[in-house]
């Protein structure tokens, strides 16, 4: 029997065509089964598009989606948070779509981007136009994004919205790099000669997230964020800090931000301040119990310094998104005698061998090597370790990696001396019959230019390493 369907019975092409070509006509129940994406629920439908928006909330998506057909249309403006993204960074914006959105937004949480081309030709107007839409809506700002805006569109700007209730903010990141940072069209006196931008961060008791790179601000004079989970204060935003007051501020701001999760500042050293001070710097140490990742953009004996003050449980890395960030051999003392990083996945130590070209730490380092061994097998969850500008002394000083770090994957060495290649070779070996701890699945040696003989892995030694992983 032909279970095949007749031709007759069958839907024609045009079918399909007619369904979707007038979107202004409710669909028929013929087209809805002709579509299966219109018989499934409107809730699962809502997760589908919310899916997609957020691959590029600023992208015509919402729009091109309500275009589809009726049915479409009317599930799109059935869903305030697929209107609730302003993204107002066009020269001449398109004030009847914002207002459109905004509309369409109802009591939905707003997320809210300024960037700064509205502001090139015609600040002035357009910063009335954006004021006189968005503020009356603070009550449900969400997010607020301004980027590279003009010095003053971004001070009269946040100074409309200081100390006004905004319960629903979250997200602050207030970006501005030097390259955009230029004269603006606007000529408006101060609203008040003592403006200070981090007093707009007062009336928002709310904030998990805020990104500052304001450089006029002055960090002393933070608030307390009790529930701030992510914190990135920018380059320029430390200016004429010395180095025990920048380390005080990192206290002042873990200890007033017990949630933080993440932490990021930029440093610049002070001219006349040399390494010896900082190396000697002592302050007390700092248990802060939910910090997983923090950034330190400074010098190595800086960040170091900060780093040797802090007792950090759940840190995994010293990093960005796009790098790991050194530090020096002094800080293996607290990890060695307080355990001060227990949960660390990667870190780069840096030691005091002359490359020639990179910065030497002063001698006082020295006193510090003992403490590398021990602070090494106090990493238990270790993923990847790099040393750098080590002089392991003949190998007094490395660490018995065959024995420790269960979990070390990644295994690097770079311009580094006093060592040699058939301990490398044993600690290798050892990990790959050892129960319990995971074989290394990459190897790095690159010795320093004019490092000894024993420093270079032969070929043979590079036939055997890569028969068990990757060597480089």
């Amino acid at each position: 029997m032909n279970s095949e369907v007749p031709k007759r019975d069958r839907p024609s092409k045009i079918t399909y065509v007619e369904a979707a070509s007038d979107p202004d006509e409710p669909p028929s129940d013929k087209s809805a089964t002709l579509a299966p994406i219109n018989r499934i629920p409107f809730d699962i439908f809502q997760v589908i598009i919310d899916m997609c928006q957020q691959d590029e909330p600023s992208s015509t998506f919402r729009f091109t989606i309500s275009h589809v057909c009726h049915l479409w249309r009317e599930y799109a403006l059935a869903m305030p948070l697929l209107w609730a993204f302003l993204h107002i960074n066009k020269p001449v914006p398109r004030w009847e779509i914002l207002e459109g959105m905004l509309k369409r937004s109802g009591q939905a949480p707003l997320n809210i981007y300024i960037g700064q081309a509205p502001f090139v030709k015609s600040a002035l107007p357009h910063l009335r136009k954006i004021m006189r839409m968005i503020l009356p809506h603070l009550g449900r700002w969400r997010t607020l994004h301004l980027s590279d805006a003009p010095c003053k569109v971004r001070r009269i700007l946040l100074d409309q919205i200081r100390a006004k209730p905004a319960p629903h903010l979250e997200d602050i990141k207030i970006s501005q790099s030097s390259f955009y940072d230029r004269p603006s069209p606007l000529k408006l006196k101060n609203s008040s000669p003592n403006w200070r931008a981090e007093d707009m961060l007062v009336g928002f008791p709310n904030l998990n997230s805020v990104e500052w790179t304001i450089s006029t601000s002055n960090l002393s004079a933070l608030p307390s964020f009790r529930n701030l989970r992510f914190l990135i204060l920018g380059e320029d935003t430390l200016i004429d800090v010395l180095p025990r007051p920048f380390v005080q501020l990192i206290h002042r701001i873990l200890s007033d931000s017990p949630s933080l999760e993440t932490f990021g500042i930029h440093y610049h050293t002070i001219s006349g301040w040399g390494d010896v001070e900082v190396v000697n710097l002592q302050v007390p140490a700092l248990t802060h119990q939910s910090l997983q990742t923090l950034f330190i953009k400074s010098t190595v004996t800086i960040r170091s310094a900060a780093i040797r003050s802090l007792i950090l449980p759940k840190l995994r890395a010293f990093s960005t998104a796009y790098h790991t960030e050194l530090v020096d051999v002094s800080c293996c003392n607290p990890i060695a005698e307080q355990n001060s990083l227990p949960e660390l996945r990667v870190i780069v130590i840096s030691g005091d061998v002359d490359t020639g070209w990179l910065p030497v730490p002063p001698p006082s380092f020295h006193a510090d090597m003992p403490f590398l061994r021990p602070a090494v097998h106090n990493l238990a969850n270790l993923r990847i370790l790099t040393f750098r500008t080590i002089n392991f002394d003949g190998g007094r000083w490395l660490p018995d990696l065959g024995n420790c770090c269960p979990h070390l994957r990644w295994l690097i060495f770079v311009y580094c001396i006093g060592y040699t290649i058939p301990p490398i070779r044993l600690l290798v070996e050892t990990r790959i019959h050892r129960d319990g701890i995971n074989p290394l699945q990459l190897l790095c040696i690159e010795p320093l230019y004019n490092a000894p003989s024993e420093c270079w892995v032969s070929e043979d030694d590079a036939a055997w390493f890569s028969k068990f992983l990757k060597f480089m």
